[in-house]
C-alpha cells in the first residue's frame, strides 16, 4: 500500500510539473517579448512569430525558453525572420538587446532568433574606467543557454574616461 501511495505520489508530482508549463505566444496573446516574459513562470516558454521586434529583453532571472518558431519546427528560415531589434532602447546607456544579469543559468534559453541592433551597455567600475560592453548579449554573474541565433550588427564602442 505504501508503494502503491509512492508511485501515485510520484506520477501526480511529475504530472503537475509538464501541465504547469505554459506556452505564452508573441505577438498573439502578448505585444512584445518583455511582455511575456514578464507574465512567464519558471519553465514556460516564450514562442515567438516570425517579425521584427523593437526591443531589449532582460530574462530577469526567470528560467524559461524564448524561442522563435525554430523550436517547433527546425526549419532554419525562423532565425533570419524572427529578429529582436534592440536599435531603439529607450537609455541610451542600456543598449544591450538581450540581458541575463539576474543569476540565470542553463535553464534560461534564448533561441533561433537574429539579434541585431544593439549598442552596449554603459559599465563602470568606479575609479577605473568607463567602457560600452556587451551589444548583443550581456551576460553578468549569470549564465544562458544560447543555441542557434545569429548575432550580427551590433556594437560595445568603448568610451574610456581617465579618473583623475
Amino acid at each position: 500500500m505504501k508503494l502503491y501511495l509512492l508511485i501515485l505520489t510520484i506520477i501526480l508530482l511529475i504530472s503537475n510539473n509538464i501541465l504547469a508549463q505554459d506556452t505564452l505566444h508573441v505577438p498573439n496573446q502578448y505585444s512584445t517579448i518583455q511582455s511575456a516574459i514578464n507574465s512567464a513562470n519558471n519553465g514556460d516558454i516564450v514562442l515567438v512569430d516570425d517579425g521584427t521586434y523593437y526591443e531589449n529583453i532582460n530574462y530577469n532571472g526567470k528560467a524559461i525558453t524564448v524561442g522563435s518558431n525554430f523550436i517547433v519546427d527546425g526549419d532554419t528560415n525562423h532565425i533570419y525572420n524572427t529578429i529582436i531589434n534592440g536599435s531603439q532602447h529607450a537609455n541610451p546607456d542600456s543598449g544591450t538587446v538581450v540581458y541575463f544579469v539576474s543569476g540565470e543559468d542553463t535553464t534560461s534559453v534564448l533561441t533561433g532568433f537574429t539579434i541585431t541592433g544593439g549598442t552596449g551597455t554603459l559599465y563602470i567600475v568606479p575609479g577605473v574606467e568607463t567602457d560600452r560592453i556587451a551589444g548583443g548579449i550581456g551576460l553578468e554573474n549569470s549564465g544562458a543557454k544560447i543555441t542557434y541565433n545569429r548575432i550580427i550588427g551590433n556594437s560595445a564602442i568603448m568610451n574610456t574616461v581617465g579618473t583623475d
